[in-house]
C-alpha cells in the first residue's frame, strides 16, 4: 500500500517520516533522521528505495535553495504526485510574516491539532524556540493564529559555545537530569547546562504565557532535547505538559489533510 511521506528538512537534521491511513490516525510505518548536508539527496534517495511507495510528498524546510531544489528533485522521482508544501492553516501576527521558520508554523499547526487550545509550542534541538499559538477552530479561514515567541541556543549548542568561547573549558556531552552542585568543572558544565537549559525554558514559557495572554494555556514540547524539559526535579511548570514525538510531521499531516 503506498504511503504519505513527510519531511522536515532543519538547518542541522532531516527527519523523514512515511505514514499510513487508517480509519482514526496516521501509523508511522518508516523513518530516517539524517545529519548534516553532505551528500544528503543521495541518501535520501538510497533510502526511499528501501521503504515502501509513497504517492504523495509534503515537506517543512529551512535550509538553503540549492539544497531544497536538489532534494525537491529526489522527491519528485519517488512519489506520483509533485511535493509540496501545504499551507499551515495559521494567521501569523509577526512584523514580518515571511521570515517565520516553516518548521516552527507546522509545529504550532500540530500543536493545535494534539490540544484544540491555546497552547506554547517548545520545540527543543540544536535551537530552542518557544511559542504562543491561538486556536480558532477547524471551520474557519484560520485553524489559529501564529502569535511568535523566542528563540534561544539548545544544550550542544551552549556546550559548544563554552568551549569555542573559554580557553579552559573543555567540551562535555551534555545530559538531562543533572545536578546543579558540580563537583569538578565538567560537572559544573553539565548543571548549568541542564539545569539552566530547563530554567531558561522554564522562564521563556510564562514569560511568554503572560505577555501574549493564554492562562492555563498548556505547554506542547517537542525535539531532540526534549528529555532535558521532561525529566528531574522540580518539573517545568505546573502547566499541562503534552510531549508529543514529531510534531512538526503532525502539523504536516495536519495541513495537508486540510488542503487535500
Amino acid at each position: 500500500m503506498s504511503g504519505l511521506l513527510t519531511l522536515d528538512l532543519g538547518n542541522s537534521r532531516c527527519k523523514l517520516r512515511v505514514w499510513q491511513a487508517n480509519s482514526i490516525d496516521w501509523n508511522c510505518s518508516a523513518r530516517a533522521d539524517f545529519e548534516g548536508a553532505q551528500r544528503l539527496p543521495e541518501r535520501i534517495a538510497g533510502w526511499l528505495r528501501s521503504v515502501a511507495p509513497v504517492d504523495r510528498t509534503i515537506l517543512s524546510s529551512v535550509a538553503g535553495h540549492e539544497l531544497e531544489d536538489e532534494l525537491m528533485n529526489v522527491l519528485r522521482e519517488a512519489s506520483t504526485i509533485p511535493p509540496q508544501t501545504p499551507d499551515h492553516g495559521l494567521e501569523i501576527l509577526c512584523r514580518v510574516p515571511d521570515r517565520v521558520g516553516r518548521d516552527r508554523l507546522f509545529a504550532a499547526r500540530g500543536a493545535l491539532d494534539v490540544v484544540g487550545e491555546a497552547a506554547i509550542v517548545v520545540d527543543a534541538g540544536t535551537a530552542v524556540t518557544v511559542d504562543a499559538v491561538l486556536f480558532q477552530g477547524k471551520d474557519g479561514p484560520h485553524v489559529g493564529s501564529f502569535l511568535g515567541g523566542s528563540i534561544a541556543p539548545g544544550p550542544a549548542l551552549w556546550a559548544r559555545a563554552l568551549a569555542e568561547g573559554a580557553a579552559r573549558l573543555p567540551l562535555v556531552a551534555p545530559r538531562p537530569d543533572v545536578a546543579a552542585l558540580g563537583r569538578d568543572t565538567e560537572e559544573a558544565i553539565l548543571g548549568g547546562i541542564g539545569v539552566g537549559f530547563r530554567g531558561a525554558v522554564r522562564e521563556l514559557c510564562e514569560a511568554i504565557a503572560r505577555e501574549a495572554d493564554l492562562g492555563p494555556a498548556p505547554i506542547v514540547i517537542t525535539g531532540g532535547a526534549r528529555d532535558y524539559l521532561l525529566r528531574g526535579e522540580p518539573r517545568l511548570s505546573p502547566r499541562r505538559l503534552v510531549p508529543v514525538e514529531d510534531l512538526v510531521h503532525r502539523g504536516l499531516l495536519a495541513a495537508g489533510a486540510r488542503s487535500t
